[in-house]
C-alpha cells in the first residue's frame, strides 16, 4: 500500500524530473569556458593541393616516391592525406611499376 501511495502522485515526480533535466541542459561557466577556446564548428572548404605543397616539394615528393618512398611514408613527411599524395602522383603520371597486359 505504501508503495502506491509513493508513486500515486506522479505529477510531481515528472515536475522534479524536468527541472532535473533543465538544469543539465543548460551549459555550465566551466563548459562555456572551455567551448570559447574552440574554434567554431561550422566546416571549412579545404584548402587546394596547389596551395597546400609548394611547386618544388611536390616535385620532391614525385622523385622520392619514383626513388621507392612509400605513399604512405610521404603523406606523413609532407604532411598532407594519403589521398592528396595519390591524387598528386597520379596527375603527375608517376608510375613505380610498368602498367601490366
Amino acid at each position: 500500500m505504501e508503495v502506491l501511495k509513493d508513486y500515486s502522485d506522479t505529477f510531481a515526480l515528472v515536475k522534479a524530473l524536468r527541472s532535473d533535466l533543465a538544469n543539465h541542459a543548460k551549459p555550465d561557466m566551466k563548459s562555456q569556458e572551455r567551448s570559447a577556446g574552440r574554434k567554431s564548428s561550422g566546416r571549412t572548404a579545404p584548402r587546394p593541393l596547389r596551395k597546400r605543397l609548394a611547386p618544388g616539394d611536390r616535385q620532391r615528393l614525385i622523385e622520392q616516391y619514383l626513388a621507392g618512398a612509400l605513399q604512405k611514408e610521404l603523406a606523413a613527411q609532407y604532411d598532407l592525406g594519403l589521398s592528396s599524395v595519390k591524387t598528386i602522383l597520379r596527375e603527375a603520371g608517376a608510375r613505380k611499376y610498368a602498367a601490366r597486359a
